[in-house]
């Protein structure tokens, strides 16, 4: 038998257990990839202005996952957990928390949460703009975390161009305000069976108290009724002293001048 049938044998298994070598440390290394991969989807990206953070990100903030609570609006989330009593699991605004809930600050939808009350466009301008009153209170008032993927900021934290046109209709509202007086809009709710409910308190529009609560008046646009631009540019109901007397702010038919809360029917 030659040298070189009987080294034949031990270079096969050399080759073969090499090759085993390379792959395991290949697989290993593609674990480990994997791994790193996967973190990074459960795991926030910060930024220079706060973390970027996606849906599945923020439902770690409800108080379940953490003892952290989220809160989004607008796009922009601030940690709220110093305000437990009020956003905590089972107390009254705890539907705000670990989603973007913008819609419902002027809705008042806390029952159930939909994607869609991240969506605003079906709002009026100044409802736009009590929007930015609300986040300039969080602003205030909870520290910043940074922003949410979704309507408002894309996968990098670049705002988007509906955010854009939000704002831009939130600004025309603050144009028009300061273009003449002007006063605090109604809460409003809508229930299916008796049409939508206006009402006046001492907080009512931008959540500020204030001396006087004010009558419901429906909002009379200025200029063409059919425009539909200027009728989403005003006001759909104010709270109105009971001294001012102007055309622009009348009583709602079927309601006394008198009362704070209205019921105004669907019209069929």
């Amino acid at each position: 038998m030659s040298s070189r049938s009987t080294l034949f044998p031990y270079l096969r298994h050399f080759v073969v257990v090499a090759l085993g070598i390379i792959l395991f440390y290949s697989l290993a290394s593609k674990h480990n990839q994997l791994l790193q991969y996967f973190r990074g989807a459960l795991e926030p990206v910060p930024t220079n202005e706060g973390v970027i953070f996606t849906a599945s990100q923020l439902l770690q903030y409800n108080g379940r996952e953490s003892k952290s609570l989220y809160l989004v609006i607008l796009g922009h989330v601030y940690d709220v957990t110093k305000g437990e009593k009020h956003y905590g699991e089972g107390q009254a605004y705890h539907m705000f928390v670990g989603h973007d809930a913008t819609r419902s600050f002027v809705t008042g939808e806390f029952d159930h949460y939909t994607e869609e009350l991240s969506d605003v466009s079906a709002l009026t301008d100044t409802e736009l703009q009590q929007l930015l009153t609300w986040r300039d209170f969080y602003d205030k008032t909870y520290p910043y975390r940074g922003k949410a993927i979704g309507r408002y900021f894309d996968q990098f934290g670049k705002e988007t161009a509906y955010h854009r046109h939000v704002l831009d209709r939130a600004a025309k509202a603050e144009e028009t305000k300061n273009a003449g007086t002007t006063y605090p809009s109604c809460n409003v709710e809508w229930k299916k069976d008796i049409g939508t409910r206006v009402w006046c308190t001492n907080r009512s529009g931008d959540g500020v108290e204030r001396q006087w609560t004010g009558f419901p008046r429906k909002v009379v646009p200025s200029g063409n009724d059919d425009d539909d631009d200027q009728s989403r540019s005003v006001q759909f109901c104010a709270c109105v002293p009971e001294e001012v007397s102007d055309a622009q702010y009348v009583a709602f038919a079927g309601c006394e001048a008198s009362a704070v809360s209205c019921t105004i029917p669907d019209q069929n």
